[in-house]
């Protein structure tokens, strides 16, 4: 395994966003990526996908990992240990061809395992990932150790995991517990929750940016409320498509980006006295001027 120096980082988003990394890898092997956990680069910012991300145009100091260690094991009849560098396009396709249900409600999501988890994110029926989690392998950056942590151990919120507070727990791997299904039923209903958000979600995108606020949804407020839809600043645009997204045009800075973000929830604030909160993470300093 290579540790490359000023690699940039915007190949590796989804939204085609981003500075260098003072030094990259891209291990595809639980080994190598125990080899660069404990390297001596620091800091250490692991990626997965790149979605749900938006990387600072400065880039990011130390080590970047992009997490390519997939695999799947199935444990038993519903369970399954899972690399975190999994993509979960593959895991559904997986656990759909053993006939096992649950992940569904997930399709069309672009992330990882490892993704998933940190995010907890949330599917179309309002399940929260955790729903699914057994246990969790992690790599404890301070002690240079791997853990094994009981889900049920764990907080967990909409959006939010205990992995967000403590980025020195590196999520290695997973068991998940499914239920049994119908495989037949299982893909169509992919398909019909692929077939529902292709039209309106944008791939060039992060993703939703924001959390959708009790009994409503940001998306709509954005665009009915704010009448925002198609609002630019240079090239990152509100999606004609669905509000909540923000695209890149073709070649939006993440300064650009983020000031659409910034003035939603200026306008948001002052008109409806609502605060919207990012969905997306932040990497690296978006404090510096943009060059």
């Amino acid at each position: 395994m290579e540790f490359l120096k000023n690699v940039s980082l915007a190949p590796h988003t989804t939204l085609k966003i981003g500075g260098p990394a003072e030094y990259f890898c891209q291990p595809t092997t639980s080994n190598d990526l125990l080899e660069a956990l404990q390297s001596p680069f620091k800091p250490k910012t692991i990626l997965g996908n790149g979605s749900n991300v938006l990387i600072s145009d400065h880039g990011l100091p130390g080590l970047v990992i992009k997490n390519s260690v997939f695999d799947i094991s199935f444990l038993s009849s519903n369970r399954l240990l899972v690399s975190s560098g999994t993509s979960l396009p593959l895991l559904i396709s997986q656990s759909m061809e053993k006939g096992l249900s649950g992940l569904e409600e997930f399709a069309y999501i672009p992330g990882t395992l490892g993704g998933a988890i940190y995010c907890n994110i949330h599917g179309v029926n309002k399940n929260n990932f955790d729903k699914f989690l057994v246990s969790i392998e992690v790599f404890d950056l301070s002690t240079l150790k791997i853990q094994n942590l009981p889900s049920k151990d764990l907080s967990w919120g909409y959006d939010q995991s205990e992995f967000q507070s403590k980025p020195g727990l590196v999520i290695l791997s997973a068991i998940l517990q499914l239920s049994l299904g119908n495989r037949s039923q299982s893909q169509n209903l992919v398909k019909k929750i692929t077939d529902e958000k292709s039209p309106k979600q944008s791939i060039n995108s992060a993703g939703s940016v924001f959390k959708n606020p009790p009994g409503d949804s940001a998306g709509r407020i954005i665009d009915q409320e704010l009448k925002l839809k198609g609002f630019r600043i240079g090239d990152a645009q509100i999606s004609k498509k669905h509000a909540n997204f923000i695209v890149n045009l073709d070649h939006a800075t993440a300064a650009d980006y983020l000031s659409v973000i910034r003035h939603i929830q200026s306008e948001t604030l002052s008109k409806l006295n609502l605060d919207l909160v990012p969905e997306i993470q932040f990497l690296g300093d978006f404090s510096l001027p943009t060059k």
